[in-house]
């Protein structure tokens, strides 16, 4: 695994910083770009307010107005969404909205192996034949300009409601609602379900809006948007209305183990998410929307229960094509950005091995699964080279792709793969330069073993929402002595305890550190990066320690 370059922490504030009592907070908060009380307030408690007006993007109120005609005559609508969370959140959200106010509408989603991503031909066709004249393309469309033409000539009004990286600003005859938009103020890191939200609340008001936070929380944590601003809102707003959320959100959560009122954005984004994904991955992903439009409690129970089971198969799944892609990867410390494909793959599960060979060998990676003489897959990137702008780069040896600056998906015809990996190498080699990918660790501020306590890991729960972009504080402890270092049971991780103040010491977990168990083992004074966290277990409630990574203490060699 390469090494971190540690970005130390600057000192940490002063107690009257921000308004805040505690100098750790004020110095993450710092960290993370607040500066005056003032935001530091709206940090901490998200209000409704902070989503900005939805009439700030584009088109939005020619969105507004289609919708309204198509109610006020009757016009059976469509809801073209996607097969991931984001876009079965937003289309069940806009479905169910819709039909709150008495809409005549049809959800239609993809299937990823027989349809690919977004507006297909057949698609716009069925549609169209169905009976629809207003097409409302979800997660998708931005990349469809030859499809929404096509719905034109069917006589379809088209909306597009998206995300994804716009090259033309402009779909004709389409209200195009995107967040990437250049006139798009304040919206640019929503997901679809974001956008989505915004139109629900400008057509509904925000009273009878919220009653969709939920749904829109789960998109946005499980489409690893950044979780700062109107995202951060939307998440710990959700979060607080989760209890009343429809009965789908609530047996799907039950059934992942964890408790509606106590839960957390690691939850959306481990344990729900992945569920509502797993049936686009890997069957169908109108299970999953199902499942979420029910109001059925008993179905409800049924459908979370087989998403739970198609889970653990994509997780098994996983593992295997992990084990087959590393048997074919040659090198992948000396190169810039890793390439692997091989045929037979699961194209809906390459994004997902394309995320932890990134994170494992800290470099971008794309897997692709090669059928019938092309080559689809996913690719993941880390800070300093956006993929999707690479992706663009090389587009006149791709067939179809999008996407945004840390992951993408692209297809290609196979002989022309291995152009694309030199040209990829070449971009790569070129943004990290000739000591290629080094990943950074930031750390938000110092830890004394003072401050190694279970009111600093409650103080520190202050800053949730967390997740990407808002991460769990990364902290510096100089100097510390661990104890009892061991490994777990199947032999990858180490568990040790770090000492505190007064004899203390507090329990601490290292994952995949059992090859630096000679480092830890030591009994030498050592800086740590490390995360302090809660941890429950049998109703006792005690502060925990996660290392993200050790070096020797200054002075030791």
């Amino acid at each position: 695994m390469p090494p971190y370059r540690w970005i130390e922490p600057r000192p940490n504030a002063q107690l009257d910083d921000f308004g805040l009592d505690s100098p750790l907070l004020a110095a993450i908060l710092a960290r993370r770009g607040v500066g005056s009380a003032a935001q530091a307030a709206a940090f901490l408690a998200p209000e409704l307010g902070q989503l900005g007006d939805p009439y700030d993007l584009p088109d939005l109120d020619l969105a507004v107005a289609r919708i309204r005609a198509a109610l006020r005559r009757g016009t059976p609508i469509a809801v073209f969404g996607d097969y991931d969370a984001d876009g079965v959140s937003a289309t069940a959200m806009l479905v169910r909205a819709l039909r709150g106010v008495g809409g005549q509408v049809r959800p239609v989603l993809p299937h990823r192996v027989r349809d690919g991503y977004g507006l297909n031909r057949g698609a716009v066709g069925r549609i169209a034949a169905d009976g629809a004249g207003l097409l409302i393309a979800v997660d998708c469309g931005t990349g469809n300009a030859a499809e929404l033409a096509l719905a034109h000539q069917h006589g379809l009004a088209t909306i597009v409601l998206d995300h994804h990286h716009v090259v033309d600003d402009e779909l004709p005859g389409t209200a195009f609602v995107s967040s990437h938009r250049p006139g798009a103020r304040g919206f640019r890191d929503f997901c679809a379900a974001g956008v989505t939200f915004q139109l629900v609340r400008a057509l509904l008001g925000d009273d009878e809006a919220q009653r969709y936070l939920p749904l829109a929380a789960l998109a946005t944590v499980a489409d690893v948007v950044p979780l700062l601003g109107a995202n951060r809102a939307i998440v710990a707003l959700g979060l607080a209305r989760f209890t009343q959320a429809q009965p789908g959100l609530l047996a799907l959560a039950r059934q992942a183990g964890v408790r509606p009122e106590a839960l957390s954005s690691r939850d959306l984004g481990f344990a729900l998410g992945p569920r509502i994904n797993a049936a686009g991955r890997i069957d169908d992903p109108g299970l999953a929307l199902d499942l979420l439009l029910t109001e059925e409690r008993s179905r409800a129970l049924e459908l979370a229960q087989e998403l739970g089971r198609l889970n653990a198969e994509r997780q098994r799944q996983v593992e295997a094509l992990l084990r087959e892609a590393e048997e074919v990867l040659a090198s992948p410390e000396e190169q810039p950005l890793i390439v692997v494909s091989h045929p037979g793959w699961n194209v809906g599960l390459v994004g997902l091995a394309a995320s932890r060979l990134s994170e494992r060998y800290g470099r971008p990676a794309l897997v692709l699964a090669e059928e019938n003489g092309r080559s689809r897959g996913s690719a993941r990137s880390i800070a300093g080279f956006n993929i999707v702008e690479a992706l663009g780069e090389c587009h006149d040896l791709l067939e179809a792709y999008g996407g945004h600056s840390q992951a993408a998906g692209l297809t290609l015809r196979s002989e022309r793969r291995a152009e694309l990996v030199e040209r990829l190498h070449t971009l790569a080699g070129a943004a990290f330069g000739p000591l290629g990918p080094r990943r950074e660790l930031t750390l938000d501020a110092e830890l004394t073993r003072s401050e190694l306590t279970l009111a600093s890991a409650r103080l520190l729960r202050r800053l949730e929402p967390l997740g990407h972009g808002n991460p769990a504080p990364r902290l510096l402890l100089r100097g510390a002595r661990l104890h009892a270092v061991q490994p777990t049971r199947d032999g990858k991780h180490l568990r040790f305890r770090v000492a505190a103040e007064r004899g203390r010491s507090v329990k601490g977990i290292y994952f995949g550190g059992a090859e630096r168990a000679d480092l830890l083992s030591a009994g030498r004074p050592l800086d740590l990066a490390l995360t302090l966290k809660l941890n429950t277990w049998n109703g006792a409630v005690e502060p925990e320690v996660e290392l993200l990574d050790a070096r020797l203490a200054a002075g030791e060699v």
